[in-house]
């Protein structure tokens, strides 16, 4: 028993990371690489592969190489289905929102920055301007709208 709370001592100080977790967040459904990543995390490479190295250590994430590019993926989503179960819990039992009526509604949304398109459900973060309610894949592209002026809002997405 020592070992397995050991092995899982250590994946949660993996996990408790925020920025490693939005990596999990992204690639959820998807094959990103890293420049992609790195523009919807608003982050610089070098330090986005230090997280992606981390990861991959833990077998969390995969990489494949196509011409120049490395993509990554989940090695298997039970992660995150962890993490999102351990959220459940967090709503459930400590009074954290439960997403909006109209995000289980109307659940596919485009990202007004980068173009992904994503469940409302599981955006990163949402902002309302403009009267219009902008979803996110991450906080990368969260602080990109952010810092565009006010009069850009209403026209982008």
């Amino acid at each position: 028993m020592h070992r397995q709370i050991s092995a899982l001592e250590e994946v949660f100080k993996l996990l408790g990371n925020r920025k490693r977790l939005e990596i999990l967040h992204l690639l959820k459904k998807r094959h990103l690489s890293v420049n992609d990543m790195a523009a919807m995390l608003g982050m610089n490479q070098p330090n986005l592969s230090q997280h992606l190295t981390m990861l991959r250590q833990y077998k969390l994430v995969e990489v494949r190489r196509h011409r120049q590019k490395a993509y990554y993926f989940l090695a298997d989503n039970k992660i995150t289905k962890a993490v999102d179960m351990v959220y459940q819990f967090l709503q459930e039992h400590h009074g954290l929102e439960a997403q909006a009526l109209d995000e289980l509604m109307f659940p596919i949304v485009k990202d007004p920055v980068c173009g992904m398109r994503l469940s409302a459900v599981e955006a990163f973060d949402s902002v309302k301007a403009g009267g219009r309610v902008y979803y996110f894949c991450a906080s990368g592209c969260l602080h990109k709208f952010k810092a565009l002026p006010s009069r850009l809002k209403t026209v982008k997405a």
